[in-house]
C-alpha cells in the first residue's frame, strides 16, 4: 500500500531503484505482449493462406489423378482398337486437359506462398530499431 501511495505522489516515476526496476520489467512485458498479439493476428492470416495452398494442392492431386485415368484409358482403348480415331482422342485430350488443370492449380498454390512472412511484425520491429537509433543519437553529446 505504501508503494502505491508513493507512486501516486510522484508521477514522474522517481520512486527509487525497486520502483524503476518494476517499471522496467513491466514495460518489457508490455512490449513482449504487444508483439505477441501482433504475431497472433498475423499467424491467423498465415493459417488462412496455408489452407488455400493446401486446397490448391489437393485440387492439383485430384486433377492429376483424373488425368492419369483418362490418359491410361485412352491408351488401352487405342491399343485395343488399333485404328480407333473417334472417342479415343477425345479421352486423350480430356486427360491432357486435366494435367493442364493440375499445372494451373500448382501454379496458383505456388503464387499463394510468395511474399514475406509476417510483414506487419517486421515493419513494427524496423520502426522500433529506427526509434532506438534516433534515441541513441540524441543522447550522445
Amino acid at each position: 500500500m505504501a508503494r502505491a501511495s508513493a507512486r501516486s505522489r510522484n508521477p514522474a516515476g522517481h520512486g527509487g531503484l525497486i520502483d524503476n526496476a518494476v517499471g522496467f520489467v513491466s514495460a518489457i512485458f508490455a512490449y513482449v505482449e504487444t508483439r505477441a498479439a501482433l504475431l497472433a493476428v498475423e499467424s491467423k492470416a498465415m493459417l488462412l493462406q496455408l489452407v488455400a495452398v493446401l486446397a490448391f494442392g489437393l485440387g492439383a492431386l485430384v486433377a492429376v489423378l483424373f488425368g492419369y485415368i483418362f490418359v491410361l484409358a485412352s491408351l488401352i482403348v487405342g491399343i485395343a482398337h488399333a485404328t480407333g480415331v473417334s472417342w479415343t482422342w477425345v479421352a486423350l485430350c480430356a486427360g491432357l486437359l486435366h494435367i493442364i488443370l493440375a499445372t494451373v492449380c500448382i501454379l496458383l498454390a505456388k503464387s499463394k506462398l510468395r511474399g514475406r512472412l509476417y510483414p506487419e511484425t517486421r515493419a513494427e520491429l524496423k520502426r522500433d530499431q529506427q526509434w532506438l537509433k534516433s534515441l541513441s543519437k540524441t543522447e550522445q553529446p
